[in-house]
């Protein structure tokens, strides 16, 4: 084909992707409703508080144990369920295996003396309960993103007798030594963790997490705008980013007390690599995690450097320990291409390769605080 063609036809296609972008422009301001997020079918089965427990409806169970879905108090649990195609909850259930989602919910000033003791054994530990009442099962397999999966080691290396058989760590933290920049001013002490806490809630309010993570993509705002003009013209980018954007900005609140906790003895005193750190008074030894387990790195992370994370794999105490590096960033190593084509077939195969046969599932019911 004669170069003037190519350039024509090229020329004819990019004018087409224009007009289409701008079509689409208008309509994704004007009339597109907010982007629908979590809508693989699921059932409520426990609550307590803010938190609540959902079990994703599935009546070709196959596999066990019951897989437990978390991630830290400040980000939406929508990131395990972001839209059809794009969601683990989707590809986990067609799997064959029996899942469920914990979430802490968005704390509000009754909630504003919370520890992460109370997070931890005043909710999650309830809530494991409820998943093996729910799935008639021994144990569970436990899956955490970014903080919630500091938090999964913190109790686990606090508590050897807890009923989880599996752990699966989405970009742990671990050594503080690798804090991205945003959280230099704690590091140092330049800035007070206190000053961070609303004086009237009690609380640390989500718009000051959000302002905490701009800190370090200044240009976030710009650069999404700039891929979403270049893509605006794919239906299936459209709605993948809006998905995904909604979920990155959809901070919440965090209370004051595990607020500090975290800053305090993790962020500035480097507490689980110091081997200082202590849950309910009892010392964290993450040599006490003997389960199998699985670790994912983003080799790009920015919030959760890789070298946050390497560390684990001398101190953990499991002998059968996996690494999975993922060639993204932190959102990159559970959403986006890569995680689809990556990081979700090679956590399925492993979470198969360390499950037992699966029972026909167990009518979900709904439960209260107290059951």
């Amino acid at each position: 084909m004669a170069p003037a063609v190519d350039a024509a036809q090229a020329i004819k296609r990019e004018v087409w992707r224009t007009q289409l972008r701008a079509r689409r422009g208008v309509e994704l301001v004007a009339r597109r409703p907010p982007p629908q997020v979590a809508t693989t079918p699921k059932d409520e089965v426990w609550s307590l508080g803010k938190a609540r427990l959902w079990r994703y409806r599935n009546a070709q169970v196959r596999q066990g144990p019951p897989l437990v879905l978390m991630l830290g108090l400040v980000g939406d649990s929508a990131i395990f369920d972001l839209h059809p195609g794009n969601s683990w909850a989707e590809r986990l259930v067609a799997e064959g295996f029996d899942v469920f989602l914990f979430d802490w919910g968005a704390p509000e000033a009754a909630e504003s003396d919370h520890t992460l003791e109370t997070y931890l054994h005043g909710y999650l530990v309830p809530a494991l309960d409820a998943v093996r009442r729910s799935a008639g099962a021994a144990g569970v397999s436990l899956g955490s993103y970014c903080m919630g999966a500091l938090m999964a080691l913190l109790l686990l290396g606090s508590d050897s007798t807890l009923p989880v058989r599996n752990l699966v760590l989405f970009t742990p933290p671990c050594d503080f030594d690798y804090s991205p920049a945003f959280l230099g001013g704690y590091r140092d002490g330049r800035i007070s963790p206190s000053d961070a806490i609303d004086e009237t809630t009690g609380l640390v309010p989500a718009s000051a997490m959000r302002a905490m993570f701009r800190l370090l993509q200044p240009t976030a705002d710009l650069v999404q705008y700039v891929t979403l003009w270049e893509h605006l013209w794919r239906d299936d980018y459209m709605e993948s980013h809006r998905a995904v954007n909604h979920w990155a900005w959809n901070h919440r609140a965090m209370a004051g007390p595990a607020f500090l906790q975290l800053t305090q003895d993790y962020v500035q005193a480097n507490a689980l690599v110091q081997g200082t750190a202590r849950l309910a008074g009892k010392a964290v030894d993450l040599a006490r995690i003997t389960i199998p387990t699985l670790i994912v790195v983003a080799e790009r992370d920015e919030f959760v450097p890789r070298g946050h994370s390497d560390p684990l794999e001398e101190k953990l105490g499991s002998k059968d320990l996996e690494v999975l590096r993922v060639p993204g960033g932190h959102a990159g190593a559970l959403m986006g291409s890569v995680a689809r084509r990556l990081t979700v077939p090679t956590v399925v195969d492993w979470l198969q390769r360390h499950a037992a046969p699966g029972q026909p599932p167990t009518p979900t019911r709904s439960t209260d605080a107290d059951a």
